[in-house]
Formats: C-alpha cells, sequence, structure tokens
C-alpha cells in the first residue's frame, strides 16, 4: 500500500465557484483509494510554512500529487499533468525564491524550489496544473455581482453555483487527480517534464519595493 499525498496550493476554501475551491475538494473526497493511504491536504499559505509542514510530519510520501493555478500563456482552463524533475539553480536564486515566499505569496514555482533544496519531495512528484490568470477571482466576483443584479438577490460573493466553464475545468482536474494519485505516472496519458529550467521569473514587485525603501531609510550624508 503506498502512502500518498494529494494537496490543491492555493485552494480557496470560502469560494465555491472558483475551480481550486470547495467543488473540487468534494469532488476529491468523493474518490476512494482502498490500494492506497491518501492523505489530502489544503494547502493555501505561504510555500515555507507547507515545507515546515512536511518537515514536521514523519511520514514517508510515496507519491505526492499537488494541484495548482499557473500562467504559461496557455488557453484558461488548459490542465497540464508534469512530472518535478528538479535540477540546480545556485544559492542566490533559491534565496530568491525563500525571499518571495516569507512575503506570503502562495506559489507551487517557490514550493517546488524551496521543497527541492530542503529535499523533502519523493521521487515521483506530479503537478497538476490549471491554467488560470490572476484575474479570474475577480472575474467571479463580478460575474456573480452581474448575477445578483439579474436576479434581484444579494448573496455571498462565492456561494452561486459554478459557471459551466469551470465545471468543466473542475472535472478535467478530479479526473487527472484521481489517475495521478491511483496509478502514478505510469497511468497519466500525457505527462511534460517540469524542472527549474521551466519556471516562470519571479515577481519583480516585492524586490523592487524593498530595495526602495532601504533608499528611502538611509540617512543622506
Amino acid at each position: 500500500m503506498a502512502t500518498i499525498a494529494l494537496g490543491i496550493v492555493g485552494y480557496y476554501q470560502f469560494i465555491k465557484g472558483y475551480p481550486l475551491g470547495p467543488e473540487l475538494m468534494e469532488r476529491l473526497e468523493e474518490y476512494v483509494w482502498p490500494e492506497h493511504n491518501v492523505e489530502i491536504r489544503e494547502m493555501n499559505w505561504g510555500p515555507v510554512a507547507i515545507v515546515q509542514d512536511f518537515q514536521a510530519n514523519s511520514t514517508v510520501y510515496d507519491r505526492i500529487v499537488l494541484i495548482s493555478a499557473v500562467q504559461r500563456g496557455k488557453p484558461k482552463g488548459s490542465v497540464t499533468c508534469r512530472h518535478w524533475i528538479g535540477g540546480k539553480l545556485d544559492v542566490l536564486a533559491i534565496q530568491d525564491r525563500i525571499f518571495e515566499a516569507v512575503t506570503g505569496i502562495i506559489s507551487i514555482e517557490n514550493l517546488l524550489v524551496i521543497g527541492e533544496h530542503f529535499e523533502i519531495w519523493p521521487k515521483e512528484l506530479i503537478v497538476i496544473e490549471v491554467e488560470l490568470p490572476e484575474e479570474s477571482v475577480g472575474d467571479l466576483v463580478l460575474r456573480e455581482l452581474h448575477h445578483d443584479q439579474e436576479t434581484g438577490k444579494t448573496t455571498v460573493v462565492g456561494s452561486n453555483p459554478m459557471a459551466d466553464s469551470d465545471k468543466k475545468i473542475v472535472l478535467d482536474i478530479a479526473a487527472n487527480a484521481n489517475i495521478a494519485v491511483r496509478d502514478g505516472l505510469t497511468g497519466l496519458l500525457e505527462v511534460v517534464p517540469l524542472s527549474v529550467k521551466s519556471l516562470n521569473p519571479l515577481a519583480k514587485v516585492c524586490h523592487n519595493q524593498l530595495i526602495g525603501d532601504i533608499k528611502m531609510s538611509t540617512p543622506i550624508n
């Protein structure tokens, strides 16, 4: 019996209509994997805290499956299964990833790099990526406000039924996650390697802000 962790990185526990929200969690929890010991995790906090949580846990995982939103220029809602193969980064590059992580930014890529550095990943680490632009949550909120205007009702944002397009994304994610947990890499029809060379560049905002703050606080002689 394999021990497997299934984690949703950036999980929105209060927004039903978001593809990484309660609807997806409910579908994952409906699956039964009697041949495996599966732990489903909500990973809606920073990468450093997630890595520390894994380090504090004495469980040895045979396989880890992570689900997360990314932006790689594909059509919105595209779901891609990847195998994390890691690779070497210089010390400064790793420090930059950790720096961004401690600012509270939730990033699957920073999580992968930091976890690799601290050697917490098993050989079989599968990443299920869904292409969702940053404005996805904002679009969802606007869609729900428009729905309220049309119906004349006032509802809590995130509580309205999912759009058909989002339902399709959830079903696609859940189906791939089921296979990844049940059969691992051998069961997935198409798996794309993911290494440190494939990662998106870091956001420059927090770094530039820090440098600006330092300059402003430095006395002028």
